[in-house]
């Protein structure tokens, strides 16, 4: 039997990142290793760190992939040797738009901004998108 989606969820076409967004952040400090941040994704079963910088407007991303990388060659690695400075976009852009600055950025996740405020207001990944292009239906 195929799945079929839910009328509350849009088509990939019509969404905005405030439909697949994940509201809240989770942030790690700049001198924490690799143990305190596998703990802490592992914890939230996310799959990146937010690490602010020293503009308050400004942050950076630690991945799984980072740390599991780190773990081999680089065990004494914090997340400021790791950290990628990150991107943000707004909540209410459309998801397409995400999708393109995740393909310009080659990154698998961008934080989202409030449109008004601009301050971080929640994580999108691509596992989210493709949640919505699985189960979209509006």
């Amino acid at each position: 039997m195929e799945q079929t989606g839910s009328y509350g969820i849009p088509r990939v076409e019509h969404a905005r990142v405030s439909d697949a967004m994940n509201k809240g952040i989770v942030t790690c400090s700049r001198d924490a290793g690799l143990k305190e941040m596998g703990r802490l994704m592992a914890s939230h079963h996310i799959h990146s760190l937010v690490m602010s910088l020293d503009d308050p407007a400004r942050w950076a991303l630690v991945s799984d992939v980072d740390i599991a990388q780190a773990a081999i060659g680089r065990p004494d690695a914090t997340a400021e040797d790791l950290a990628v400075p990150a991107t943000g976009i707004p909540n209410e852009a459309t998801l397409i738009r995400a999708i393109e600055v995740m393909r310009q950025q080659r990154t698998s996740h961008l934080i989202v901004t409030d449109t008004e405020s601009g301050q971080p207001t929640g994580m999108i990944s691509a596992l989210d998108i493709a949640g919505i292009v699985g189960w979209g239906e509006g």
